[in-house]
């Protein structure tokens, strides 16, 4: 570690001497002394070469990490306290290439540094790296650390970027038990649609593509214009679940996050078994069996706060926190 270092705050930079650094400018100083002393003008002009070449290499060390910037992306879904597959995209966006540089990301209780051996002016390099974040929620206030010794390996730079993030972390997951009042299955809506070959659903007019066997003639002629018959379709049997988020139903933070991290364990479980989902939460309602409905439940849950709203009954026939428990847990 070296004793010479320099910091910009304005900047948010740091410039120091490295062991070889420390070694070179103790060479100059005596260089220098000894032409002094001696008045010998090939040691002056070594003296100038290094003393040059110090300054040199500053220059660029600056030059080299002065215009960068750092964001984070997800390939898949990023789950609280799971190590996550994701990418750091290192952008230059001035003039002057980036070479050699080390790029540490300190997040919760890890900490990952990467290697960048080059990146063009003007141009992006993405780098893959498998990262824990310890909390759910929208990933903000994260920070990288760039260093670089570029050229000569004798000052190194060091520049604190801050990290641009779209991330959201959803919830932790871990297998469940639901409890189910009876075999029916009593936690669970069912819905009539139209469109299948049950009993009758609705009457509408006519249109072009309509199978003419479904016309319903009597009431066609009763009223001057084709009209068919819609048949229920079967039942769509959904799981829903209800987060009641009034700070007055949860005795404390701790015990909220443990409601949370439970329905969507539960949530992402019934969903995986290719059942159709619901999510109730004060003021939002979600269902459906498509995935873009289970990522829009699983984002309001990772963002659900405290509300000062009064406590809320939920949905008739809907899961809570407490027909829910973790396997292997003890009731």
């Amino acid at each position: 570690m070296s004793l010479v270092e320099v910091r910009f705050k304005r900047y948010h930079r740091a410039e120091r001497l490295t062991r070889s650094g420390l070694l070179f400018f103790i060479a100059i100083v005596g260089i220098g002394a000894v032409a002094i002393n001696s008045g010998n003008n090939l040691l002056y002009l070594i003296f100038s070469a290094l003393l040059s070449a110090l300054i040199l290499s500053g220059l660029l060390s600056v030059a080299n990490l002065r215009h960068l910037e750092v964001s984070l992306d997800a390939a898949d879904a990023v789950y609280a306290d799971r190590p996550a597959l994701l990418a750091i995209r290192v952008r230059n966006v001035g003039s002057f290439p980036l070479f050699f540089a080390r790029v540490d990301i300190r997040a919760g209780r890890d900490a990952v540094s990467l290697s960048v051996p080059f990146v063009d002016a003007h141009a992006a390099l993405a780098l893959p790296l498998t990262l824990t974040l310890p909390k759910r929620g929208r990933v903000e206030g994260l920070r990288a650390d760039i260093a670089s010794t570029f050229p000569f390996g004798i000052v190194e730079m060091r520049r604190d970027v801050a990290v641009g993030s779209e991330l959201i972390v959803y919830p932790h997951v871990r297998p469940v038990l639901l409890q189910q009042q009876d075999e029916e299955g009593e936690h669970r809506l069912e819905r009539a649609r139209a469109g299948g070959d049950g009993d009758f659903f609705s009457l509408r007019r006519y249109r072009e593509g309509d199978d003419s066997r479904h016309i319903d003639w009597k009431v066609s002629a009763r009223r001057g214009d084709p009209y068919v018959v819609e048949q229920e379709a079967r039942y769509q049997q959904e799981a829903v679940f209800y987060l009641d988020t009034a700070r007055r139903a949860w005795p404390d933070g701790q015990a909220f996050e443990l409601g949370v991290s439970k329905i969507a364990s539960a949530l992402t479980f019934v969903f995986q078994s290719g059942e159709a989902i619901g999510l109730a939460l004060p003021g939002s309602f979600l269902d459906g069996r498509e995935h873009r409905v289970w990522e829009q439940a699983m984002e309001l849950l990772a963002l659900a706060e405290f509300t000062e709203d009064p406590p809320r009954p939920g949905p008739l026939h809907s899961f809570t926190h407490e027909a829910i428990s973790f396997v292997n847990e003890v009731p």
